[in-house]
């Protein structure tokens, strides 16, 4: 697929499996050249870390990606370091007082419940919201915030 950042509004698409939610993600992480935020946004089990699998693994990240639920993030090296934080169980910036260094930290940064610190989320990012429109389907909007 080309044209998958829009920076005119957000971008819909469809997806109607696990796998093609993880190769919209692949597309994604393929298209990323420099440092950046991705939030994500979703409720629980939509689909986020099966986005953030693609994210990495297009990004050049060989080693298995799974939720960092319990310890809060993973880091991995690709073509840029990846780093996969997921807020689930945080409800505050102040519960990670490390996000915002490792936001500047020069990597692609993909953040599961990101909604949780919109306060401190840099304003130039790649949002990513996700919902389920019906079983294994899912509605994928992505836009560009870095213009």
């Amino acid at each position: 697929m080309t044209g998958i950042l829009s920076s005119e509004g957000d971008l819909l698409q469809l997806t109607f499996s696990p796998e093609e939610t993880e190769r919209l993600g692949f597309e994604l992480g393929m298209s990323i050249n420099e440092p950046v935020v991705i939030a994500l946004r979703g409720d629980l089990g939509v689909g986020k870390t099966v986005f953030a699998r693609g994210i990495a693994k297009g990004l050049g990240v060989d080693e298995r990606i799974s939720s960092p639920s319990f310890v809060i993030m993973k880091n991995y090296k690709g073509r840029l370091p990846v780093y996969h934080i997921d807020l689930y169980r945080v409800f505050s910036p102040e519960d990670v007082p490390f996000i915002e260094d490792i936001m500047n930290s020069g990597g692609v940064v993909i953040i599961e419940w990101a909604e949780r610190i919109l306060d401190v989320l840099p304003e130039k990012r790649i949002d990513v919201r996700i919902e389920i429109a019906g079983e294994n389907r899912r509605q994928v909007w992505i836009n560009d915030n870095r213009d």
